[in-house]
């Protein structure tokens, strides 16, 4: 890690815009609305909001703490906090990071593959058809391959090659793309969210994003999709946060930093599925049925709903949708960016051999084997297995990583000493229920949701997938996560040496 940091952020506001990026183009812009959908609208949003409060903000604030005070490795800085039980669960995140690269620079391409075809707009007439068909080649079944896509393929090849020249230089490179990646993205999804406010139906698509269905609130499956993707939004508990707040200053206001992060990812979020379902309102309309029978729900509603949203408007249809897919794709960019940095670190700080490559060389390696991995969800059946794989990451092996993890800081590093240092630079002050959060409410209520929903993935197959294909595409990958994690956590290493200041 200590080759990254010849740079510190130029301004607070570029470490707050990188942050918000990270987390922008897969959880908020591209998860949140499908999650949405899926879990009753208004009631998820609700459980969101009391996640994104009582966890969200507090945890973002030790996230920011740590890696600004400790400048040091993830992998390495729990193990010397917990020993083997501490490097066990930063590998465990690290290695869901690389798993999540696999199939979420697929999406990323998909984007590519819309911004490709804007100025004709071919799915002007059947936006599922051309995305089913043209884009993915979707197959009938899971099981059924069917060949790879080559507009899959060619987005893979460019996504990669833009991560490459986009980090090689290291944060000095970021800092000049994400002022567009990161702002652009906002203004589009402001047009297209007034937009939405004119369509006929669009009131309706508002008032299931509003209005709750009370009687889901006791749902323990809503609680721990919202628990997860609040995490996922904000992007605590993945190490981008930790990661990117080695590079800060030493007396940036840490409390202000959290929460201008936290709250500007769920801004994030809210205006995507205010956009999307408020076209989605106008669709259910066009088609005389129910807003939650307009599309399947899923990984691929914003590639249905957004394209549907860019053929209605008034004016200006292919302009707009040219820049916004190029916002797509920048922003999941610079959530691919992020990941593969604390991929790249973790690998230089923990296996001494590999610094005696240069940084582009490592880098270089890193995007042509992701690539590779990435081709496994670019065939007919790709959207079978990043649908099995981001459930089993983010229902099962996040929860064995982020509890554990959340305990060390809590009780080892220890909070207490952190709550120090966020006070000594931040111009509130924090209290004692800092602690009781991190210590006791976070690692117990994730926990408890947790094993509260066991029953019905162990009794229910997930999407109403064959079990062979499950524990192919779900159950293998987390489970080698965990064996391949406890073994990495064996290796001697030496110490880490701090960020230098």
């Amino acid at each position: 890690m200590n080759n990254n940091a010849q740079h510190t952020w130029k301004s607070q506001w570029f470490f707050i815009l990188a942050s918000v990026g990270a987390a922008a183009g897969l959880g908020n812009l591209w998860r949140f609305p499908y999650m949405v959908y899926e879990n009753g609208g208004a009631v998820f949003v609700f459980a969101y909001i009391v996640c994104l409060f009582v966890m969200i903000i507090p945890l973002m604030m030790t996230e920011v703490a740590l890696g600004q005070t400790h400048r040091k490795e993830f992998v390495a800085l729990l193990g010397e906090k917990a020993g083997w039980i501490g490097r066990t669960a930063g590998w465990m995140m690290v290695l869901l990071i690389v798993l999540l690269l696999g199939y979420y620079t697929p999406v990323a391409a998909w984007g590519l593959d819309y911004l490709y075809h804007s100025f004709a707009l071919p799915w002007a007439g059947n936006t599922e058809g051309f995305f089913y068909g043209n884009i993915l080649q979707l197959t009938d079944s899971p099981e059924i391959f069917g060949g790879y896509s080559a507009p899959v393929i060619w987005g893979l090849a460019i996504a990669y090659l833009t991560v490459f020249f986009s980090i090689f230089q290291g944060i000095h490179s970021i800092t000049r793309v994400i002022k567009w990646t990161v702002s652009l993205p906002m203004i589009l999804l402001g047009i297209l969210l007034i937009n939405a406010m004119f369509l006929p139906g669009s009131a309706d698509g508002f008032r299931y994003l509003l209005i709750p269905d009370w009687s889901k609130i006791g749902s323990v499956l809503v609680w721990k999709d919202a628990a997860s993707q609040a995490f996922l939004s904000a992007n605590v508990g993945l190490i981008i946060t930790v990661f990117y707040a080695c590079f800060n200053e030493q007396k940036t206001n840490i409390a202000r930093s959290a929460l201008f992060v936290a709250l500007g990812n769920a801004s994030v979020s809210f205006l995507a599925a205010f956009a999307i379902f408020g076209t989605l309102g106008y669709m259910a309309l066009q088609q005389g049925v129910p807003i939650t029978e307009v599309v399947a729900s899923g990984p691929t509603l914003a590639f249905v709903a957004f394209p549907k949203a860019l053929t209605v408007l008034p004016f200006g249809s292919k302009i707009f949708s040219f820049f916004f897919f190029l916002t797509i794709f920048t922003l999941a960019i610079d959530t691919i960016f992020a990941a593969m940095e604390v991929v790249v670190a973790t690998l230089r700080s923990e296996f001494n051999w590999i610094n005696a490559y240069s940084r582009e060389k490592v880098i270089g390696v890193c995007c042509v084997l992701f690539f590779i991995w990435s081709l496994a969800f670019a065939g007919g059946n790709g959207l079978y297995r990043l649908d099995a794989l981001d459930h089993g990451l983010w229902a099962h092996l996040f929860y064995w990583a982020v509890i554990p993890q959340i305990i060390i800081i809590g009780w080892m590093v220890p909070i207490s000493a952190l709550r120090e240092r966020i006070n000594a630079v931040s111009a509130i002050t924090i209290g004692p229920w800092l602690d009781g959060i991190v210590k006791y409410v976070a690692p117990m209520f994730l926990l408890a949701v947790y094993i509260s929903s066991l029953p019905k993935e162990w009794t229910e197959p997930y999407g109403g997938y064959d079990q062979a294909f499950l524990h192919t595409w779900m159950t293998a990958p987390i489970v080698g996560v965990v064996i391949l994690s406890m073994l990495l956590a064996t290796r001697k290493v030496q110490p880490t040496a701090p960020l230098p200041s």
